[in-house]
């Protein structure tokens, strides 16, 4: 049996946040961006040209060569370095040394995206002429797509100094808020059945057997967050009212909907979108039985909040899984598809990539990311023996699986947005739910699991909806003024109610604090990427049998494009479909439609 590792091991990049090496590093990055803002700053008197004179394309190209290299060694060098400090404050996120060497190298890379902006403006703004004879450079090719996206937004463009001037302040501003969040959700505590614990633990308690600890789990994490209730308000109010502003002074030419812009983001039309959303809201009793069904096993006459991620009777019985075993669950489920998607997911562990341990001033949430010099992906999570600890590693290890299989191509090339990256997780989730399904002997070992197909039926087709519209609401009332908290909670209750309706007895309107993804500074609407990757994996996992053993090449192919093409694109080439058309979305429905009706036919 090998060695299985639940803690990281990132020693190979630097011993610990004090580590004299990081101060190195980060002396040599400021060194180099001096070095990268010299090679692009020749590039800011071009901005204004309308065309450029034959003789300039190829030096100007050279140029545009040697800036490219410089930027793509300095990024992955400070990629590195903040891959390692974000692992460590996942950890701990009371480590003195990593939470200063956080906004430091925050404001690297704002420094480094400062020192490019001349040459990023001017890529926007040349002819189409210079960009066919930069697409057709063996060097420059590979930011091609990137490159031609961007430029589908170019009028939103500000001036050289107001575009440097609004990275800067991001720092402090934007950024800032977003910090402050992650600094509340490390460190707040909530009492449970008389412990003080952390958000991390608390939030693994509402997978309890036991309905009470369950209650006390869900009060006091909302208890927690209610006693910061009003920074939490500002932090949301804070980082919508940037990005509205930002929009206001961009729409010079035309204005930009913030939902038009998250799609570009996400590399979805808008239609796709509206198609995706339109269809699961019709469809939304699929995910209210789902929950139906789960709160007769569960002799409740309607749900609440807190069982949501209850699991099955059985369970109670059960002992849970350790690491290992988890590991080598995934692992044989993995296999069945691709021996080497079950041989990576043993590496994983193995060389200490993943971290599950629980400790005590845990981050909540579970994430994949990865270094970017050598290309490796780590995972963390918080691991103490569910099921749906089980399912979120197969999630991080379909991640994880998905930056392995494009590890050999070229930087700009594994780019890929939220929409697409969900679909490898889900995937990944899905192998290990059919598989645990197959082997399943007795009806109590099938319920287990159609219980976590109707959790994540209930999950995507609701909860994540009820996000979507939350967040589409906020952005509309901070048009507005500020949004106090009081707001904020009804605002949170009403979507929740647009979505469960009466499948649950009450609703969760502390959510809109609890739930990380409405503070990420970085990118606004972090939730219904997730409902395109649960569906769209959902759409391709279909097909499995259709293709036969043909089936892995094209699902590895499709994973390797991501990184350059929209989702339309993707899905058109490898399965001829249009996402943009209710149908497909209707078809992946289906899917679930069965598995929640395969959950009540257990249930009776």
């Amino acid at each position: 049996m090998p060695h299985l590792q639940s803690t990281w091991d990132n020693s190979a990049f630097y011993t610990g946040s004090d580590d004299p090496q990081i101060a190195i590093a980060v002396d040599s990055l400021k060194t180099e961006i001096v070095t990268l803002s010299t090679l692009c700053a020749p590039f800011a008197e071009h901005i204004e040209q309308a065309s450029l004179p034959a003789d300039q394309v190829e030096p100007l190209l050279a140029q545009v060569r040697a800036a490219h290299q410089q930027r793509t060694a300095t990024s992955k060098r400070l990629g590195n370095l903040r891959t390692f400090i974000s692992s460590v404050l996942s950890v701990d996120s009371r480590d003195a040394r990593a939470s200063e060497w956080k906004p430091t190298l925050q404001q690297l890379g704002a420094e480094i995206s400062q020192a490019t902006k001349a040459l990023d403006i001017f890529l926007l703004r040349v002819n189409d002429a210079f960009i066919q004879a930069l697409v057709a450079d063996p060097v420059l090719e590979e930011i091609s797509f990137s490159l031609l996206h961007q430029r589908q937004l170019n009028d939103q463009l500000l001036s050289l100094a107001e575009e440097k001037l609004i990275t800067g302040l991001a720092v402090n501003g934007l950024q800032g808020w977003g910090n402050l969040y992650t600094e509340l959700s490390g460190t707040l505590q909530c009492t449970v059945d008389g412990s003080s614990v952390g958000l991390a633990k608390a939030f693994n308690l509402l997978s309890s057997p036991d309905r009470t600890l369950r209650s006390e789990a869900w009060h006091g994490v909302n208890a927690a967050w209610e006693s910061r209730a009003d920074t939490v308000a500002a932090i949301l109010n804070a980082i919508n009212g940037w990005r509205l502003e930002e929009t206001k002074q961009r729409s010079h030419h035309r204005p930009l909907h913030y939902l038009d812009k998250s799609c570009h983001q996400s590399r979805i039309d808008r239609a796709t979108l509206d198609a995706m959303m339109q269809t699961t809201y019709q469809r939304r009793s699929v995910g209210q039985r789902a929950l139906k069904a789960m709160g007769k096993v569960l002799d409740l006459q309607t749900m609440e909040p807190w069982d949501l991620f209850a699991p099955p009777p059985s369970a109670s019985q059960d002992a849970g899984f350790s690491f290992s075993e988890a590991i080598d669950l995934v692992a044989n489920a993995f296999r069945q598809f691709n021996p080497a998607m079950g041989d990576f997911a043993v590496m994983m562990a193995e060389k200490g990539w993943i971290d599950a341990t629980p400790t005590p001033n845990r981050a909540t949430g579970a994430y994949c990311t990865s270094f970017a010099e050598p290309k490796e992906p780590r995972i963390f999570m918080t691991f103490e023996g569910s099921m749906n600890n089980v399912l979120t590693l197969a999630h991080e290890l379909g991640h994880a699986w998905h930056n392995w299989v494009m590890a050999d191509l070229p930087r700009y090339k594994t780019f890929y947005p939220m929409t697409l990256a969900e679909t490898a997780s889900i995937f990944g989730e899905t192998l290990v739910r059919d598989a645990l399904f197959e082997q399943a002997s007795t009806p109590e070992q099938k319920l287990a699991i159609a219980w976590e197909e109707g959790t994540a039926a209930a999950t995507f087709l609701l909860n994540i909806p009820a996000r979507f519209r939350f967040e589409q609401t906020l952005v509309e009332a901070r048009k507005q003024g500020f949004v106090i908290a009081d707001n904020l909670k009804t605002m949170m209750r009403d979507s929740w109610q647009h979505w469960y309706e009466d499948s649950l007895a009450s609703y969760d309107d502390m959510f809109w604090a609890s739930k990380l993804h409405f503070s990420i500074a970085e990118l606004s609407f972090y939730n219904y990427p997730y409902l395109f990757g649960y569906l769209f994996s959902l759409g391709i996992y279909a097909q499995k049998d259709h293709y036969g053993d043909g089936f892995n090449d094209l699902y590895t192919q499709l994973l390797r494009d991501t990184g350059t093409m929209t989702a339309e694109k993707v899905v058109q080439r490898h399965l001829q479909q249009d996402i943009r058309q209710p149908q497909f979305w209707q078809a992946s429905l289906e899917i679930v439609d069965r598995a929640v009706s395969r959950l009540e036919s257990l249930v009776a």
